[in-house]
């Protein structure tokens, strides 16, 4: 009799599932109104990194000559470019884009096409050159590409 009066009473599951829906949709609501107030999900909203294709061209020399070529792929502002430089003698260092050549100014576009030359180091021999887009929005820099010296 006893055992009978206990399958039958299930009384108990009833709030257990209350209480865990109710915990559901309090994590929930919190995590939705984290999300708008505490501005978690800005970082993926703005400008998106163009999709382009670089070349280098390497002559050494006196001085050492590096040509970037924009191949294919967006159009990008002169002023959102700026390459780094490690590994070279005399040249370190972080450049803008629109300083390695004098007919760019930093509002121009680089289209495909487009070459600039950077010599402004006695030996690239052991260098590595990257080339970096920074978003005008956020600051943030994505590398485009990158050499490294033969």
């Amino acid at each position: 009799m006893l055992a009978r009066r206990f399958k039958s009473d299930d009384s108990a599951v009833s709030p257990v599932v209350g209480v865990i829906l109710m915990v559901a949709v309090t994590v929930l609501l919190a995590a939705t109104a984290a999300t708008f107030f505490l501005d978690f999900g800005s970082g993926n909203i703005g400008q998106s990194a163009p999709q382009a294709a670089f070349s280098f061209d390497y002559d050494a020399g006196s001085p050492d000559t590096l040509t970037i070529e924009h191949r294919s792929g967006d159009s990008i502002r002169a002023g959102n470019l700026y390459i780094t430089v490690s590994g070279a003698s005399g040249a370190n260092g972080q450049h803008d884009f629109s300083s390695l050549s004098g007919t760019l100014s930093a509002g121009s576009e680089i289209t495909a096409g487009s070459r600039v030359t950077f010599s402004g180091a006695s030996d690239l021999s052991d260098a590595t050159v990257t080339l970096n887009w920074k978003s005008p929005d956020s600051g943030k820099s994505i590398r485009l590409a990158s050499w490294e010296a033969p």
